[in-house]
């Protein structure tokens, strides 16, 4: 869809899929979460996303964005006030400033594209209310596991190997 009018009626939709795309402007981005019948939106397309649309599109249900290698910590806080799922598969990794903003999170929050996390980011992941998928770890820490072991729902399925002592925190 090319233009804002267009953007607008696919807004009458509960749940959308427009992983084509590969950019959206501001406009397209508000029109798309100004009706709150639209449950669901994915954009998985898109590489990169601006502060305006990451406020506008913080207003949708559910919202996926798997295309986006990066964020800043703003993005990071305005995502976070998605309701029920945010997906942000493509980042392979984040600053403790949008661990910290993400852990806003009060659904679901993927991030299975990276592959490491520090210790401050674990302590503030661990803060999201629902699942917390880290399915790209392939390892981590005893203070890891100890933060993690914090929310009853995270998911971990690369670890590779894990130690007794995160065995029994987890």
């Amino acid at each position: 869809y090319n233009t804002e009018k267009q953007a607008e009626s696919l807004s009458k939709v509960t749940a959308i899929t427009l992983n084509g795309l590969t950019s959206i402007t501001d406009e397209q981005a508000a029109s798309l979460s100004k009706d709150f019948r639209l449950d669901g939106v994915e954009l998985d397309g898109l590489t990169s996303l601006t502060d305006a649309q990451a406020e506008s599109l913080s207003k949708i249900e559910s919202l996926s964005l798997n295309g986006l290698t990066s964020i800043t910590d703003k993005q990071a806080v305005s995502m976070s006030k998605v309701k029920r799922g945010l997906e942000l598969d493509g980042l392979t990794s984040i600053t403790n400033e949008q661990a910290e903003g993400l852990s806003k999170v009060k659904s679901s929050l993927s991030l299975n594209g990276l592959t490491s996390i520090n210790d401050k980011q674990a302590e503030s992941l661990v803060r999201v209310k629902g699942y917390l998928e880290l399915n790209g770890l392939t390892s981590i820490n005893d203070e890891q596991a100890e933060s993690l072991s914090n929310n009853q729902y995270v998911q971990l399925t690369g670890l590779t190997s894990i130690t007794d002592a995160q065995a029994e925190s987890l």
